[in-house]
């Protein structure tokens, strides 16, 4: 079945390119020309754009389908190891049928991780089984995680490996014996599996920038990232003559360092609240405090000293390309030129192209609202482009991918600073190829405290994790637009 998919799916995808080229033939003409379609190539262009459509529906559904059947396999093939692990497949064991059960803490269940762990470390607790059965769950959650997260740890690990296949591994990470920075050693307990999904997989709002660059799990136990750089590259030249002396030039090399910091937040919770509340108040302070963390880490990533415990973000990493666009009364045809100028710089510089321009969501409303001598908007969807539009509107989110100019995506992210500049109005315009910049994180850890405030008869929620950046890897990759022309604008 998964074989018959895949080559249904192949075949979806070779007929959507098919219609992708009569679609461009349409347009061929009337590009050349430089003129409106006519109504025969209106009908014609609406007929592809529509069965494109219809394609990309049918593709989504076969990927969909061949992915519910992996996972079916996967499931299977995971079930047969414990079989065989456990002497299942002997002929003289008994028969065993696998089921899937749900997890102690999945959500919607009606037990509450925090509250168990408050049950717990506190030896009291009315309801559920009280005490001992709270100790029960966790000991059971913890059995739990025991089997998932190597195998998320493994996925997870892949990931880095293939993504810096090209760094010299053995010289990467710094580790230092320190019990705060050892995973294990803190007494943190591990949040459940959905809220670790929620955390780890999900594009969360406020953190645009941080999902988009090149995202690696931090290793246990790890201070800091050296990363091997080369300084000075070898050289070629012509050979004047035969038996001449050939160029030689000696490569040299240095590395670029990331230390690992630390975010943190917490909360003070009455007892009476986590025992009595109708709803799970302390996942919803936990989701809450995850939010917090998500801008708080993007906005590092954009505007961290570097020092005082603070990453480095792009904005204060040196060696950037720098635009400068002055303008009393700026429009968004003479916002183009410095835009296309940080582009070139960005791909001239690094030698490959960038991947993503980056801007608030203020100034992306601002362009949306630029008109022409005919009272027109520059920017019109995408499904309404007009011939040779400025940019393209893409998307509908508040944050990230809303427009395109030429073939860049526009990331609009909350989080850029717009009290820069010498009047401390300005914000930035940046673009950069994402994947030279690299973000380790390690897992979020979660601790119930109620020492400190047992006199009150509440306990302590904190959530904190390490994240290391690295912005300074290729800083010729980055160019950043600043000047008046870049003064937020009024009313947005």
């Amino acid at each position: 079945m998964l074989a018959f998919l895949r080559t249904q799916l192949q075949e979806l995808l070779e007929q959507r390119a098919a219609l992708k080229t009569e679609l461009d033939e349409v347009l061929k003409a009337p590009t050349a020309e430089k003129r409106n379609l006519t109504p025969e190539e209106d009908k014609a262009f609406s007929e592809k754009r529509d069965a494109i459509k219809g394609k990309d529906a049918d593709i989504e559904s076969a990927r969909a389908r061949i992915a519910e059947l992996e996972e079916v396999e996967k499931r299977g093939a995971t079930a047969a190891e414990l079989r065989a692990k456990y002497g299942q497949n002997a002929p003289e064991g008994p028969r065993v049928e696998v089921v899937s059960e749900p997890k102690t803490y999945e959500r919607g269940t009606k037990h509450s991780y925090f509250l168990d762990v408050v049950r717990a470390q506190m030896g009291r607790g009315d309801g559920d089984g009280g005490v001992s059965a709270a100790q029960e769950r966790l000991r059971r959650h913890t059995q739990e995680l025991d089997v998932e997260m190597p195998k998320r740890e493994q996925r997870r690990a892949a990931l880095a490996e293939q993504e810096l296949r090209a760094v010299d591994k053995g010289s990467v990470f710094e580790k230092r014996v320190n019990p705060n920075r050892t995973d294990g050693q803190g007494g943190y307990f591990v949040p459940p599996l959905w809220l670790v999904d929620q955390y780890i997989d999900l594009p969360r709002f406020g953190r645009t920038f941080a999902n988009t660059v090149r995202n690696l799990p931090l290793p246990a136990g790890t201070d800091s990232v050296n990363v091997p750089k080369v300084a000075t590259g070898t050289a070629t030249g012509v050979q004047t003559a035969d038996a001449a002396t050939v160029t030689s030039t000696d490569m040299t090399d240095t590395f670029v360092t990331a230390p690992v910091r630390t975010i943190a937040g917490q909360q003070d919770i009455a007892i009476q609240l986590l025992d009595q509340s109708p709803v799970a108040f302390d996942e919803i302070v936990f989701a809450d405090l995850i939010a917090d963390y998500n801008q708080r880490l993007d906005t590092q990533c954009w505007s961290g000293s570097g020092a005082a415990g603070q990453l480095k973000g792009v904005l204060n990493v040196s060696g950037i390309n720098a635009v400068t666009y002055t303008d009393a009364t700026p429009t968004l045809p003479e916002t183009y030129a410095p835009l296309m100028q940080a582009l070139s710089l960005s791909a001239k510089n690094r030698k490959m192209m960038p991947t993503a321009v980056f801007l608030t969501p203020s100034r992306w409303f601002w362009m949306a609202s630029q008109l022409d001598s005919q009272n027109r908007p520059f920017i019109l969807p995408e499904t309404n482009a007009p011939f040779n539009p400025l940019a393209l509107q893409t998307g509908g989110d508040v944050e990230g991918p809303v427009g395109r100019v030429l073939n860049f995506p526009l990331l609009a992210d909350g989080n850029i600073p717009s009290n820069l500049g010498a009047g401390t109005n300005e914000d930035r315009i940046a673009t950069m190829r994402t994947s030279d910049l690299f973000l380790w994180e390690g897992s979020m850890r979660t601790r119930v405290l109620q020492e400190v405030l047992s006199n009150t008869l509440q306990v302590r929620l904190q959530v904190y994790n390490y994240a290391a950046f690295m912005p300074d890897r290729r800083p010729e990759t980055i160019s950043v637009i600043s000047g008046t022309g870049l003064i937020a604008p009024a009313g947005f």
